[in-house]
């Protein structure tokens, strides 16, 4: 059955008012996204362990919402998971430790950017002052427009300031995609147009379509089979921020995983 997502769409009509008024888009992006499902998660697919142990309970343990909020993201997940070969556990807990700390599963989460200008000095003390917030910091303050456009100018593809590139281009989706590069390289991969990219990572099933392909994109299961969280967190981010809480939710993921596949070999052995 083809899902209702006009709830969903509706709530992005804000966001994005240059799609939303072209008659037949939503009806366009539907198609997309039923497509994609059809293609790499039909329901009738039984998956191996451990992406057969990707369910609501698994995902609540690193949320704060609750495995009824979470179900809506378990079947993107699987079919995700076993399309891009994150297939061991230790892939399948970095990925969803990723997602939970980006985003934490909020569907068409995208960057605030609401700083501050004693957190701009803080975060970016080259730019905004290393004693301090600078003048800079203080005419940007409590401006998240101003302020995306201001961090993200002149990177990843996007254009200088006065262009809008970098809040139309924010950190967007549960992987949080972010600059004109990225997202132009999504829209290509699906061949879609860059505005229908744009909301398809504003719902769950587009925004998990579009962390898993940035994940396979930038190598990350290689990073995922190493020790600890920091070479995928670096990837992502170019940094290890928060990597105490993304530690914490691996290791747990870990744990649990590990307990579930002692309990299946247990059941079969």
């Amino acid at each position: 059955m083809t899902m209702d997502r006009a709830p969903i769409f509706a709530s992005l009509a804000s966001q994005l008012p240059g799609v939303w008024n072209i008659d037949g888009n939503i009806a366009a992006l539907d198609a997309i996204i039923d497509s994609w499902e059809a293609t790499n998660a039909p329901a009738d697919i039984e998956y191996t362990f451990p992406v057969a142990a990707i369910d609501a309970t698994l995902l609540a343990m690193v949320s704060s919402k609750s495995a009824d909020e979470l179900e809506q993201w378990v079947a993107p997940l699987q079919g995700a998971c076993a399309k891009y070969e994150i297939t061991t556990i230790r892939r399948v807990a970095a990925f969803i430790t990723t997602l939970a700390h980006e985003a934490g599963f909020k569907v068409g989460a995208r960057e605030n950017m609401n700083y501050s200008a004693e957190r701009l000095s803080q975060v970016w003390p080259h730019r905004y002052g290393r004693r301090g917030p600078n003048q800079k910091a203080r005419s940007l303050h409590r401006n998240p427009e101003a302020i995306a456009n201001d961090v993200y100018a002149n990177r990843m593809g996007n254009g200088p300031a006065s262009s809008g590139d970098g809040w139309r281009f924010r950190g967007t989706g549960p992987i949080q995609l972010t600059g004109r590069n990225n997202f132009t390289a999504f829209a290509d991969h699906l061949d879609i147009s860059l505005e229908q990219a744009e909301a398809l990572i504003l719902t769950v099933e587009g925004g998990i379509q579009s962390a898993a392909w940035f994940w396979d994109e930038n190598d990350i299961n290689r990073l995922a089979d190493t020790p600890g969280i920091a070479d995928e967190t670096r990837r992502i981010n170019g940094g290890t921020n928060g990597i105490a809480d993304r530690k914490r939710k691996f290791d747990k993921l870990v744990d649990e995983l590990l307990e579930r596949e002692r309990a299946v070999e247990g059941e079969f052995g």
